[in-house]
């Protein structure tokens, strides 16, 4: 597996870029998105992960082995960093949001985050921060803001 992190200052972006090229895979992931069942992971797939500077999401995307995109992939989270270590951390928040090259949009794990808050995992203000953060994100990629998630490469 190839692993390349960087931090990045551009006018698009700014925090941590990190690409990940699936080298060994033993058989194909795939994912249930909406209606369709999406290949998400296989050899020669290249995952680019984005943290934002100061913003409480991390983002995927997820290219085939021809560089297509498959989907981004928005983790909503509390925070994320790096550790002394130089690990890069996120403290996840259950919702994450899929948005497809073909234009659609999808919110996931709201059960999982209801889930949390009833369980104490998570208190209502953590719950109600992961809402408005995915609601915020939801409105800026319906009304065709891309700059929110779709980063360009940095490692090309």
């Amino acid at each position: 597996m190839g692993y390349q992190e960087k931090w990045v200052e551009a006018l698009s972006f700014s925090g941590y870029a990190v690409r990940l090229t699936l080298d060994e895979v033993t058989e194909p992931a795939y994912m249930p998105v909406g209606e369709k069942l999406l290949c998400v992971g296989d050899r020669g797939y290249v995952y680019l992960q984005y943290f934002p500077h100061e913003k409480p999401y991390a983002v995927t995307k997820m290219m085939d082995e021809l560089g297509n995109t498959v989907q981004w992939y928005i983790d909503i989270c509390k925070a994320h960093g790096k550790d002394e270590s130089g690990h890069i951390w996120y403290d996840d928040l259950y919702l994450d949001i899929v948005v497809l090259p073909q234009g659609e949009v999808y919110l996931l794990d709201q059960d999982e985050l209801d889930e949390a808050l009833q369980k104490g995992v998570i208190d209502s203000d953590e719950h109600s921060f992961a809402t408005e953060v995915a609601d915020q994100l939801l409105r800026d990629i319906l009304a065709g803001k891309r700059d929110a998630f779709d980063f360009p490469n940095f490692f090309a």
